[in-house]
C-alpha cells in the first residue's frame, strides 16, 4: 500500500493529479483491489501516458521523445515486424550486446520474455508516448519491407492470404554447401533453405538445434543428406521466421506445435507442412515439402504391375467395400490413395475426404482435415461425413477400434471406403483389424482388397553399370541369367547412384479360401500363404530384373 501512496503523492506533487482525485482514486482502488494507476486512467484524471512516464522514473527506465528518432538497421533486424507490432514495441539500437527497445508497457514481462527470446539478446526496455511509438514502428518497418521487397520471393499462408516479407535477423554465415552470403537475413535464409530444397526434389527439410551449431538435412529418395550448418546464434531468428510464416505461437517453446504456409517458387503455388519439437538445444523443426507438380498422381506411373493394376481397378469398380493401403510412414500410401480418387473422380460420384492433414488440394473433392482440440477426430468426422450422401470415402487412417467400426460399417452399407493402416504386409492388415475388434463376418462382407507397399529408389539412368552377382546370389534370389545393375553416382545424381523412386506393391484380393482363413483367425504368414500371391519382396525383385532398382536397395527396404 506504501507504494501505492508514493505513487499517488508524486503524481500530486507534480500537478499531474488533485487532491480530490487522488482521494476518489484511492477509495476506489481500496474497494476494487486495482491497481492505483490504472484506476487514476480509468476515471479519466490520468493520461496513460503520463502514468507509464511516471512509473519508469520509479523504475529508472528511461521515457525518451521518438518523434524524429530513426531505428537503428541493425536493431530492425533482430525483431520480425509482427512481434513488434503484437508487444507495441520498436528495437531502437544495439547497445554493449544489448537491445534498446522502446515498449509501449515496458512491465510486460511476458512480452520482454517473448521479445527477448525472438532478438536472441537481452533486452534493455525504455518507452514513449504510445501514438510516439506506434507512428514509429509504422515508419519503421514500412521503410524496412520496401527495401526488403524487391529481392524476397511472394510468401503466402495456406489461404493464400499474402505475408509480410520483412523479417530480417542477424548475421549468417556460410555452412556445408549452403550456398547463403555472409550477412543474409533470417527471411532469406529461410527462402533460401526451403528454394534449395524445392530445387533438389527434397521432401522433408531438417532443421536442427545442436548444441554449437544449427544443421539443415534435406530428405532426398528417402535418405536425409547433409545440407549444411550456420551458427547457433541464427537458430532463434530461423525458428521465429518459420512460425510466423506458419501461424505459429513464437512464444510457445515448451510444446509441439503444426502449421501450413504456401509459397509460390518457379510460378506453381508450394504447399509446406510445418512441424515443431521442443529439444534439449531449442526448437527442431521439420518442413515437409507438398509439391502437386513432382507428384504424379497416376496409377499407372506408380510401379504397379500390369496384373495387379486390373485386380485395384476392378475393386474400384464395386459399387461398396473397404479397400487399405498399408505400409510404415514415408511408404507412398497417400500417394496411392490420391491416384486412386483422381482416377475414380468423376460428376457421377461424390467424393469425400477426411485426412490428417490434407496434404493436396484436389479439384471437385470434398476434402476435410481432423481437428481434435475442436472435436472433430477420425471416428466423428467419419460418422457425420455418411450424412452428406458419398459415393466414396476416403479415411487418412485407422488408428483406434472406434474407426475401424464406423468405418466397415460405411463398407457394409453401399460405400467404397478408402484408408491406410500401420501394418508391414497386406496379409497382416487381417489380424491387425480383428485385434482392433472388427467381426470376422465383418471383415469377409466389407473388405475387397489389401495393398501393401514400400518406396525404394531408382537407378540414375546416366551412371548405372552392370554389376557383377555372383553365382550364389542369383541363386539364392533366383535371378537367373539377367542382367543386374549396381549403383555408380555421377553429377546428375549428386553421386548416390540414385535418382527418384518407385513402388513396389503387394495386392491381396479377397477369395472364398482366405474368407475361411479370416473366420479360422489364422496369422499373417498362414493368409499369405494360403492367398499365393506375389510378396513385396517379389514384387521387387522384378523391378531388381527390369534394371530400375538394385538388390541392395530392395534389401534395405524390405525383409526377406
Amino acid at each position: 500500500m506504501a507504494v501505492k501512496t508514493r505513487l499517488g503523492d508524486r503524481l500530486l506533487e507534480s500537478g499531474l493529479i488533485t487532491r480530490h482525485q487522488l482521494d476518489k482514486a484511492l477509495e476506489k482502488h481500496v474497494s476494487t483491489g486495482q491497481k492505483l494507476g490504472k484506476t487514476l486512467v480509468d476515471l479519466g484524471y490520468l493520461h496513460p501516458d503520463q502514468l507509464t512516464k511516471a512509473l519508469c522514473e520509479d523504475a529508472g527506465i528511461p521515457y525518451i521523445p521518438l518523434g524524429d528518432m530513426t531505428p537503428a538497421p541493425d536493431a530492425l533486424a533482430t525483431i520480425p515486424e509482427p512481434v513488434a507490432r503484437r508487444y507495441n514495441s520498436v528495437p531502437l539500437r544495439i547497445e554493449n550486446g544489448r537491445l534498446l527497445i522502446a515498449m509501449a508497457d515496458p512491465f510486460n514481462m511476458d512480452a520482454l520474455t517473448s521479445l527477448e527470446r525472438t532478438a536472441a539478446k537481452p533486452i534493455k526496455q525504455a518507452s514513449g508516448a504510445r501514438d510516439d511509438i506506434a507512428a514509429l514502428l509504422r515508419r519503421a518497418y514500412q521503410n524496412g519491407s520496401a527495401a526488403h521487397a524487391s529481392s524476397a520471393p511472394a510468401v503466402e499462408k495456406a489461404s493464400g492470404d499474402q505475408l509480410p516479407g520483412f523479417i530480417p535477423t542477424g548475421v549468417a554465415s556460410r555452412g556445408g554447401d549452403a550456398p547463403v552470403e555472409e550477412n543474409a537475413s533470417a527471411a532469406k535464409l529461410v527462402e533460401e533453405i526451403i528454394r534449395r530444397g524445392t530445387s533438389l526434389g527434397a521432401t522433408d527439410i531438417h532443421i536442427e538445434p545442436l548444441e554449437e551449431v544449427t544443421k539443415v538435412r534435406y530428405r532426398l529418395d528417402g535418405l536425409l543428406q547433409d545440407g549444411g550448418a550456420y551458427p547457433r546464434s541464427m537458430q532463434a531468428a530461423l525458428t521465429s521466421r518459420i512460425k510466423i510464416l506458419a501461424g505459429l505461437d513464437i512464444a510457445e517453446t515448451r510444446l509441439p506445435q503444426d502449421g501450413r504456409v504456401r509459397i509460390r517458387a518457379d510460378a506453381k503455388h508450394i504447399d509446406l507442412r510445418v512441424s515443431t519439437f521442443p529439444t534439449l538445444h531449442g526448437e527442431d523443426i521439420v518442413l515437409r515439402i507438398l509439391d502437386r507438380s513432382r507428384t504424379a498422381l497416376n496409377l499407372e506411373r506408380l510401379g504397379i504391375d500390369a496384373e495387379d493394376l486390373k485386380i485395384l481397378r476392378a475393386a474400384f469398380l464395386r459399387p461398396h467395400g473397404l479397400i487399405p493401403v498399408t505400409g510404415p510412414t514415408g511408404s507412398g500410401k497417400t500417394t496411392t490413395l490420391y491416384s486412386a480418387i483422381v482416377e475414380l473422380n468423376n460428376r457421377e460420384r461424390c467424393i469425400i475426404t477426411l485426412e490428417d492433414p490434407v496434404e493436396y488440394e484436389l479439384a471437385q473433392i470434398r476434402q476435410s482435415q481432423i481437428n481434435v482440440r475442436a472435436g472433430l477426430t477420425f471416428a466423428s468426422g467419419l460418422r457425420s461425413m455418411l450424412r452428406h450422401d458419398p459415393d466414396t470415402i476416403l479415411v487418412g487412417e485407422m488408428r483406434d477400434a472406434e474407426t475401424v467400426q464406423i468405418g466397415l460399417t460405411a463398407a457394409l452399407t453401399g460405400h467404397l471406403v478408402l484408408t491406410t493402416l500401420h501394418t508391414n504386409t497386406a496379409a497382416g492388415a487381417i489380424p491387425r483389424l480383428l485385434d482392433m475388434g472388427a467381426e470376422p463376418f465383418v471383415l469377409t462382407s466389407s473388405v475387397l482388397l489389401i495393398v501393401s507397399q514400400r518406396l525404394v529408389r531408382t537407378l540414375c539412368k546416366e551412371c548405372k553399370r552392370v554389376s557383377d552377382v555372383t553365382d550364389a546370389v542369383r541363386e539364392r534370389f533366383a535371378l537367373g541369367n539377367e542382367t543386374i545393375y549396381a549403383a555408380h553416382g555421377c553429377a546428375a545424381c549428386r553421386g548416390s547412384g540414385y535418382k527418384g523412386r518407385i513402388g513396389i506393391f503387394e495386392f491381396l484380393p479377397m477369395t472364398p479360401e482366405l474368407n475361411t482363413a479370416v473366420y479360422e483367425r489364422r496369422s499373417a504368414e498362414d493368409i499369405q500363404r494360403i492367398s499365393g500371391r506375389p510378396s513385396l519382396f517379389e514384387d521387387g525383385l522384378k523391378k531388381v530384373r527390369a534394371g530400375v532398382t538394385t538388390l541392395d536397395e530392395l534389401l534395405r527396404v524390405t525383409s526377406v
